[in-house]
Parts: structure tokens; sequence; C-alpha cells
């Protein structure tokens, strides 16, 4: 997060002299004598006209300054006095800009807008909120009683709290229109993508932490630990994993309130999809130093490996409408664009629960179902839907390299609400008699725990833009 902020703040202490180097636009200076009134010294018809002022040899002689073409013709009566003339037309540019870049007094001449297609491409450099985990994994002192059993105050949680995921890469594309020159109708479509990333930590006896155990509380209400690591007892290795994904897509019909060259204000109108695949595992692996495994509700001998998997997936997509805003302000080659938009629909939310226990030694392998947390009380998927909302707002500058391509750095903020998370969902009670490493495995009664209750959370994502745009 601290490398995230230093970005952003580069960005705009770069970003403010370039901007700022630039004098304000002599406009006055530039703009040309209305239609149909002549241009300062011309003199007004029936007047005489001072020899100084006369049409030099090759000038066509229908009107002051109408210049001859090749063949002889030029416009009748005149430039100010031509039908269909258009004095105020954009001014060009020989090195390729759309405009001057050295006075953009000549945008006011540019139409509502200036391209009618664009497309863009943006590399992401972000930062997503972090994933919460529950405690999964506890240690405590051997030479005392009850180590890292819960409320027994000889424990402590292991790799719990919020996993910080790391700086997320990402991109993004966008293709847009306009289907009028006044900006009446456009449209835009544009997906992101941010890569998978992900977590691990891993305790075990051989790292020095030489208790290692996965703590539950009972649907009896007593609380316990299954042992992955104890001096003369196991030796082992316990420890949690998750990963991350976000991604999304948005369509949006565009109209252009104002647009003269140097500010334009656009309405976005559009739906708006994101997705959030989120995974958190409790992966154990021990073997007993002695007689005191179990497995299936069997003592297991010496030498056998235990390995046990407990996976929680969790999917959020959002489909909704959204409304909103972009407004830019360009000066001479520099462009400074400020955008918001707002959602709101349904959020799908998925959650899979699976796990398993396996069993090897002696050329055997046996598996059950279940792991110490994902049991048959909670296995399977199940699916809840609510309602959400969903924000995106940011600002970039952009430089014009050439008449159709700009480069543009910037930074924005998406929220997001009523996510699921699946660190959230984890039961920590559970059915003793559905633990396939639990000594009662297998012998009936006791609730139906543990079970899944879906708590939902607030989403945010920030992220740092790169792009190049090409207009056309």
């Amino acid at each position: 997060m601290p490398r995230f902020g230093f970005s952003v703040a580069a960005v705009l202490v770069l970003a403010a002299p370039a901007w700022a180097a630039y004098p304000p636009p002599r406009i006055a200076e530039r703009f040309p004598a209305p239609f149909g009134h002549p241009a300062a010294g011309v003199p007004v018809a029936g007047s005489p006209m001072p020899p100084d002022m006369l049409p030099p040899i090759g000038l066509s002689p229908g009107g002051p300054f109408a210049p001859a073409l090749p063949d002889g013709s030029g416009p009748p009566g005149g430039m100010m006095s031509t039908p269909g003339w258009d004095p105020h037309g954009p001014v060009s540019d020989p090195r390729g800009f759309a405009f001057d870049p050295l006075n953009s007094s000549s945008n006011l001449y540019c139409p509502r807008t200036r391209h009618e297609y664009w497309v863009r491409g943006d590399w992401l450099y972000g930062d997503l909120r972090n994933t919460p985990v529950p405690v999964l994994i506890s240690t405590g002192d051997p030479n005392l009683p009850d180590a890292a059993v819960p409320g027994r105050g000889n424990v402590r949680a292991l790799g719990a709290g919020p996993r910080d995921l790391g700086m997320f890469h990402g991109a993004r594309v966008t293709f847009g229109r306009w289907f009028d020159p006044d900006g009446e109708l456009g449209a835009e479509i544009s997906g992101f993508i941010f890569g998978r990333e992900g977590s691990a930590t891993f305790f075990s006896d051989t790292t020095g932490t030489p208790v290692v155990s996965a703590p539950v509380i009972g649907s009896n209400g007593v609380a316990t630990v299954y042992d992955f690591a104890f001096p003369g007892r196991f030796t082992g290795t316990l420890g949690s994993r998750s990963a991350t994904q976000l991604f999304g897509a948005e369509a949006n019909l565009l109209h252009r309130w104002r647009g003269d060259g140097r500010v334009s204000v656009d309405g976005i109108f559009g739906y708006r999809h994101l997705q959030l695949n989120e995974r958190v595992e409790l992966l154990g692996r021990s073997q007993a130093t002695g007689a005191l495994g179990t497995f299936n509700g069997a003592v297991l001998p010496q030498g056998v490996t235990v390995f046990t998997s407990d996976s929680f997936r969790g999917r959020t997509e959002f489909h909704g409408v959204q409304l909103g805003g972009r407004i830019e302000v360009r000066r001479d080659m520099f462009t400074l664009t400020t955008f918001s938009k707002v959602g709101a629909g349904v959020n799908l939310q998925t959650l899979r629960v699976d796990g398993s226990t396996t069993a090897t030694g002696f050329g055997v392998t046996q598996t059950a179902f279940g792991g110490v947390r994902a049991l048959p009380g909670n296995f399977g998927r199940d699916t809840n839907t609510d309602f959400s909302l969903s924000g995106e707002t940011g600002f970039e500058l952009s430089f014009q390299v050439t008449q159709s391509v700009t480069v543009r750095v910037g930074y924005n903020t998406l929220f997001w609400s009523d996510v699921l998370r699946p660190g959230s969902v984890i039961d920590p009670v559970v059915n003793f008699s559905q633990v396939p490493i639990d000594p009662t495995f297998g012998t009936p009664g006791g609730a139906a725990r543990p079970r899944n209750v879906f708590r939902s959370s607030d989403f945010l994502a920030q992220s740092m833009v790169v792009g190049l745009q090409w207009d056309y």
C-alpha cells in the first residue's frame, strides 16, 4: 500500500509543472471576424480602397483576399461573401496535431466531437482490499496444559486476520464511437481484468513452531484442537493460502452536453458487470510419532501420513445499471479528465465448500470426505442474492503525441458493496463425529455443523493507470 501511494504522488508531482508550463491562451489575437463582416483592416464596401489594399496580381478580381486557384478560378465575390465558405473551420497544424499545440484558442473552432472512433489500452497497477482469514491455526507452549486450545489461556493465533495479497497487475481495453459530430449519441464498451494473486502461510515444527494445531469448537460447546505438530506426539505442517481475482465489463451510451474544443462534458448511462473470485484453503500434513493418530475412527500405526484439505471458494457477480459523467479540460497538448459513475443492481453470491482427508502408508492410500472445517454439514454449493451499489471515480492527465495518438496517466477507485468473502463465512463450530481424524468419527448424533451463513462486506479497489489511446 505505501508503494502505491508513492506512485500516485509521483504522477501528481510530475504532471503539475507540465500543466502549468504553458501560458493561458490569447483568444482575442486569433479570433476571426464574424461571418459576413470584414476582417480588421479591410475597407467597408462602397468606400475607396487604399492603394496598399489593392489585390496583387494573381488574386481573383471577385473580392479582396480571394485567392486564385491554379486554374484561375476562385470564390466569387471574395471569401467574406461566398456562401458555404466557413472562416471558422478548424486550424490545421503542419506537424499533424488536431489543433495548434502553441495556441489552444484554435480549439474553439473544432466541432463538438473531433474524432468518430477511439480505441484505448491501459495497464493497471492496483491494490485490492485484503482478504479476511479467520483463526484457522493456533499454537501454544507445549510445557503448559491445553496448548493451543481456544479459551484456555495457552493459545496464540497464527496467520489470522486480513491477508495482504500485494499489488495486482491488470489490463483494460476500451472501444468507442460517436454516431454524429454533435455528440448527440455515442457508445463505449470497456473490459478489464486483474491477474490472479495469492499468498500462503505455513507453519511447521521443523521451522521453529513446535506446536501447530487446528482449533475448533464442538457442537456440544467444548473447544479442542487437532494437532499437526506437537513434541513427542506429531510432526507435520499446517498452513492456509488464499487467492483473489477481479474482472469486469461495461457498455455505456454517451451524450456530449458541451464541447467547444477546450472543455467537454459527457453524460454516461449504461450497464455494468463485476465479478470477484476468491478462495481460502486450509492444508495440513501430519505423521504420528507413536500410535496416536486416528483415521476413520481407527488408530493409525506409526509411519502413516495424513493429509487434510479444506477449500472455501466464493464468487460474487454484480449486474446493474450505472449513471455518470466525464469532464475533459484541454490546454495545448495536455488534457485533464475527471469522471465518476454510480451503479445499482444485484449481487449473485455463490459459495462452494469441499474437503477431504487422505491417509497414506505402507503402500496403501485411503480417502474420506471432509477435512477439519469443511465437512458434510457445509459441503456443496450455496447461493444468495443481495442488493448492491457500485461506484467508480478517478482522474487522468493525457499528452497528445500526434493527431491520433494520446498517452494517458491517471488514478481511479472502484467501490462495491455487499461482496461475499469466503473467509468470512467459515464456521468455527464442527460436529466431532464428522471429522475423519477425530477418534469419535462415524458415531451417530450431534448437530449438523458446520453450516454456511452468508456474511457480506464492502470491497474497494484502487489502481494507477497508464494507457495509450488512438483516435480516428
